[in-house]
C-alpha cells in the first residue's frame, strides 16, 4: 500500500478547491453564464475587446494607440538616460558616478557591452549600439504594458453587430463598462483603449526586424566590402566562373542564404509580437476570471514581467549573433 500523509492530502485539497473559491468571490466566466458571485453587488467584470490590429484613436486621424505607446516609451527612455547621464554629458572626463541612478545605468550598459563582447569579440564596439538600443526599447515597451491605464482607459463605443458588448454604467463616478448585458437587445458597448503595448502591434515588431536586418547587411558589406560580402553569402559564383560543377551547389546555397535572411525578419517579428500579444490576452483573461483576487492576478503580472525581459534579451542577443555572422571573414567562420 502506498503511504499517504495528512499534509499531502490537505495540500492536494487546497489545490483543487482554490480555483473554485477564487471564482466564487468574483468570476467573469460565471457571470457570463448567468451564475452570480459574491462581489456582483459591487461590479461585474468585463473582458476587454481582443483585436489583432491596433485601434485608431478618435480625433487623431490615423494615429493608433500602439503608436502613442511607442512615443511614450521613447520619451521615457530619453528622460531616464538624460537625467541619469547628464553630469557625464557635461564633463565626459568625470568617470565617477554622482548618483545611484547614474551608477545603475552604467552597470546596465556595461552588462550589455559584456554580452556583445562575448558574442562579437573586438567588433562589438562598432555595433554595440544597435543591440543595446533594441534591448532598451523592447524592454521598456514590454514593461509599459503592465502599467495601470494600458488597455483599461479609453473611449467607450457601441459594439459592432454580432460582436460581444457590455452594459455601460459608472464606477466611482467614472463612465465604465459594468458587466454583461441583461435583457437588452442592443449589441452593447466596448472599450477602445487609449494606450496599448507597442509590441502587441505587428507593425512595430516588423519595423524593428527590418531595421536590424538592414543594419546587419550594411555592417557586413562595410566589413568585407560590398562585392565580397554578396559573393561570399548570396551570389557565390567563384567556383562557377572557374568551370567547376560544384558552383551550382554554391548558387543553391546562396539562394538558401537569401531565403534565410527574409526568414529572420519573419522570425524576429512574430516571436516578439506573439509572446507579448499572448501575454496581454493572458492578463485580460485572468483579470476577467479572478479580478478581485490580487495575489492571483499578481502572479501572472510577475510572469509577464519576466517574459518581457526575456524577449528583449533574445532580440538583443540574436542581433549580436547575426551581426557577428555577417561581419565574419571566411577564415573566421571556419577557423
Amino acid at each position: 500500500m502506498i503511504p499517504v500523509s495528512g499534509k499531502g492530502c490537505v495540500i492536494l485539497l487546497l489545490v483543487i478547491l482554490a480555483p473554485a473559491l477564487l471564482c466564487a468571490v468574483s468570476s467573469g466566466f460565471l457571470n457570463s453564464v448567468g451564475i452570480s458571485t459574491a462581489l456582483d453587488s459591487l461590479v461585474k467584470p468585463s473582458l476587454p475587446t481582443i483585436l489583432l490590429p491596433a485601434e485608431k484613436i478618435p480625433g487623431l486621424g490615423g494615429i493608433t494607440n500602439t503608436f502613442v505607446a511607442t512615443m511614450l516609451a521613447d520619451i521615457l527612455i530619453l528622460a531616464l538616460f538624460g537625467l541619469g547621464l547628464r553630469r557625464l554629458r557635461r564633463n565626459p572626463d568625470d568617470l565617477v558616478p554622482h548618483s545611484r541612478w547614474q551608477n545603475l545605468l552604467e552597470m546596465w550598459i556595461e552588462w550589455m557591452y559584456g554580452m556583445a563582447e562575448k558574442t562579437m569579440g573586438g567588433k562589438a564596439r562598432r555595433v554595440f549600439w544597435v543591440g543595446a538600443t533594441i534591448f532598451i526599447f523592447v524592454l521598456i515597451a514590454n514593461w509599459m504594458e503592465l502599467l495601470p491605464g494600458f488597455d483599461s482607459v479609453g473611449f467607450i463605443e457601441q459594439a459592432d453587430e454580432g460582436g460581444t458588448g457590455y452594459a455601460k454604467g459608472s464606477f466611482l463616478g467614472i463612465p465604465a463598462l459594468v458587466g454583461p448585458l441583461e435583457g437588452q437587445s442592443s449589441p452593447g458597448y466596448v472599450l477602445r483603449p487609449l494606450l496599448r503595448a507597442a509590441n502587441t502591434d505587428l507593425n512595430t515588431t516588423l519595423a524593428l526586424a527590418l531595421v536590424v536586418m538592414a543594419l546587419v547587411q550594411f555592417y557586413g558589406a562595410r566589413e568585407l566590402g560590398l562585392w565580397n560580402y554578396l559573393s561570399s553569402r548570396f551570389i557565390p559564383i567563384r567556383r562557377l566562373n572557374q568551370g567547376r560543377p560544384m558552383g551550382f551547389i554554391d548558387l543553391f546555397v546562396g539562394a538558401l542564404e537569401t531565403v534565410g535572411e527574409f526568414a529572420k525578419i519573419i522570425s524576429f517579428s512574430f516571436r516578439l509580437f506573439g509572446n507579448i500579444f499572448a501575454g496581454q490576452v493572458l492578463l485580460f483573461m485572468m483579470g476577467f476570471l479572478i479580478p478581485f483576487v490580487f495575489f492571483g492576478v499578481l502572479a501572472f503580472w510577475g510572469l509577464e514581467l519576466f517574459v518581457g525581459a526575456i524577449q528583449a534579451l533574445v532580440f538583443m542577443m540574436l542581433t549580436f549573433v547575426f551581426m557577428a555572422t555577417a561581419m565574419a571573414h571566411h577564415g573566421d567562420e571556419h577557423g
